[in-house]
């Protein structure tokens, strides 16, 4: 008898696996577990990459998202525009009515606007968006109709007439730059007798050759193709527009003082491009979305009037006085001491322009001299009539309108060799004044103004303190305040005269209506313009001069909005070329 081992059998585990078995399952489990997850990860960047890529922001205007489709979308139109623009300028010039050079102009700025055009449609959205809000704000509503009208206005290219001018110039003072009664008068009388002449059968080539102080008189007069609202004179454009084919206008006194005879000899009404609609969907855009675009351009416009028309009712109006000091000239090696003057100039014969052609021995040195010696005495027994003096006695041209105040000076600029080793000795004290010195161009009376070029905001501060009253004011705008060019009727004693709102930068605006009346305003320092001191003298409710309202006409809006638009939050979250990708 055989005796066989019995075989061992194999116990089982809890769940009747064999250990083996269940590691790889478990393996084979965390493999497809893995598997699964990557393409959950996968799925889920590309959702995530598609929302961004379309949902994503471009830029936020107080918290309102702009997205990446919606700059997308504008790009697309923009590029549209441009080349529908672009095509328009190109037919005007086939048919005569632009020249090629005129054509070119507006050709190149079509292709700079193409090379930075995804910044501009952002910076539109962005502008749309900001005035949407303030449109809500102001009580602006658009409509339907509104959005249908700016399509049509699209579409349209507008009556244009070939438009002839004869222009007559009242002469201006050299001095002065400005015109006298009898100057405008004289002025007059050459255009009504330029006017009779076209009336009596001359020609008009003749007149405008032989009357006309244009400078195209030699092409008589001839301005091109233009349209009502072409931005030349309004007054005379309406004139042109108003009559009739090859007769000339009546005598037309246009805003910048000077008449004008007007024509036209061709006449090309508005038309409107019938396909405009079906070459916007054929460039792949759709209607609404270009409605929308166009919705943005109404909410401007709209905005625009609205603020324009609020800023041209009578309100408040401060008169008040200036010391303005302009930015101080660099030095041309960079930093280095500068020194600021005031000065008044006797010339021999009265003329700078011919002081080197007079001999040293000719009388008029003396003479020169002696009128120089007695400003000197006056001045030292009382200093506060220097400007009175610089602006009645001084042969110096621009003495008259800023009392021979000068730029700033320094050891390199380019000045008279006497004068600038008198201004520049050592010792010399703000406010001293000069025994008269001579130069090349006369006898100097100077009186040193100040020296630190960095601290003009400084020296107002401590001017202000000094200053008691009105007449004190008044004084001190003449003998520190300068010429500004943006008030061009100033007064030697810094009367600017009324200033209502919506008429300066607004942080001037503040400085001047913060203050009670009798009472002067804060510093001021404007960084790209220069530093003021206001002095506030009276208050009234009125209604705008002319001035004023072709201020706020021609830049009021702008004014308005630049201030609204650096108070809100916006943030740019891509780079302009995000908005082709």
């Amino acid at each position: 008898m055989t005796l066989r081992a019995r075989p061992v059998a194999r116990r089982r585990g809890r769940a009747g696996w064999d250990p083996g078995d269940r590691r790889n399952s478990l393996i084979n489990l965390g493999f497809f577990l893995a598997i699964g997850l990557s393409v959950l990860i996968l799925v889920g960047y590309a959702a995530l990459s598609w929302y961004d890529d379309h949902f994503g922001g471009a830029a936020t205007v107080n918290g309102q998202v702009i997205t990446k489709d919606d700059l997308r979308n504008r790009v697309t139109i923009e590029s549209f525009r441009l080349d529908y623009v672009q095509s328009r300028i190109q037919t005007l010039e086939a048919l005569g009515r632009i020249s090629a050079t005129d054509a070119q102009s507006q050709l190149d700025q079509i292709t700079q606007n193409r090379s930075n055009l995804a910044s501009l449609a952002l910076d539109k959205l962005v502008d749309v968006t900001l005035m949407s809000s303030l449109a809500t704000q102001e009580g602006v509503q658009i409509t339907d109709a509104d959005v249908d009208a700016e399509l049509v206005s699209e579409a349209t290219t507008g009556d244009e007439r070939h438009v002839w001018m004869i222009e007559i110039a009242p002469v201006a003072d050299p001095v002065t730059g400005k015109s006298t009664d009898d100057q405008k008068r004289n002025a007059l009388v050459r255009a009504q007798e330029a006017l009779a002449k076209l009336k009596a059968g001359q020609s008009w080539e003749d007149v405008a050759k032989t009357d006309s102080d244009s400078g195209i008189a030699g092409q008589a007069g001839d301005l091109g193709w233009m349209g009502q609202a072409s931005g030349y004179d309004e007054a005379f454009m309406a004139a042109v527009f108003a009559a009739q084919e090859n007769v000339p206008t009546g005598v037309i006194l246009g805003a910048d003082g000077t008449y004008r005879i007007g024509r036209y000899t061709e006449d090309a009404p508005a038309t409107v491009d019938p396909g405009f609609q079906s070459a916007i969907t054929q460039d792949g855009i759709s209607l609404a979305d270009y409605r929308v675009a166009v919705r943005g351009d109404v909410v401007q416009k709209k905005l625009s009037d609205k603020v324009v028309a609020d800023l041209s009712a009578p309100g408040p109006q401060r008169h008040v006085l200036e010391i303005y000091l302009p930015v101080p000239t660099a030095s041309s090696t960079g930093a280095e001491p500068g020194i600021k003057i005031r000065q008044i100039v006797f010339a021999p014969g009265g003329d700078t322009s011919t002081s080197n052609q007079v001999p040293a021995d000719d009388p008029a040195w003396a003479k020169a001299k002696a009128a120089a010696d007695a400003a000197y005495a006056t001045l030292q027994a009382d200093p506060t009539k220097f400007d009175e003096l610089a602006r009645t006695l001084s042969n110096e041209r621009s003495a008259t309108t800023d009392g021979g105040k000068q730029p700033w000076y320094y050891q390199s600029s380019t000045i008279d060799d006497a004068l600038k080793g008198a201004i520049f000795a050592d010792g010399l004290q703000p406010g001293q004044i000069l025994p008269p010195v001579k130069s090349a161009f006369g006898w100097h009376v100077i009186q040193i103004m100040r020296t630190d070029v960095s601290g003009e905001a400084a020296f107002l501060t401590a001017l202000k303190a000094k200053i008691t009253d009105e007449a004190s004011f008044r004084q001190a705008a003449k003998d520190n305040g300068e010429a500004n060019p943006a008030d061009p009727n100033e007064t030697a004693d810094g009367d600017i005269g009324w200033v209502a709102h919506g008429q300066l930068d607004p942080k001037l605006e503040d400085a001047i209506f913060a203050p009670a009346i009798g009472h002067m305003s804060d510093v001021t320092d404007m960084s790209s313009d220069g530093t003021y001191l206001f002095w506030v003298l009276e208050e009234k409710t009125m209604a705008p001069s002319t001035d004023q309202l072709n201020i706020f006409k021609n830049s009021g809006f702008a004014t308005w909005y630049t201030a609204k638009k650096g108070a809100a939050n916006i943030v740019y979250l891509i780079g302009s070329s995000a908005a082709t990708g």
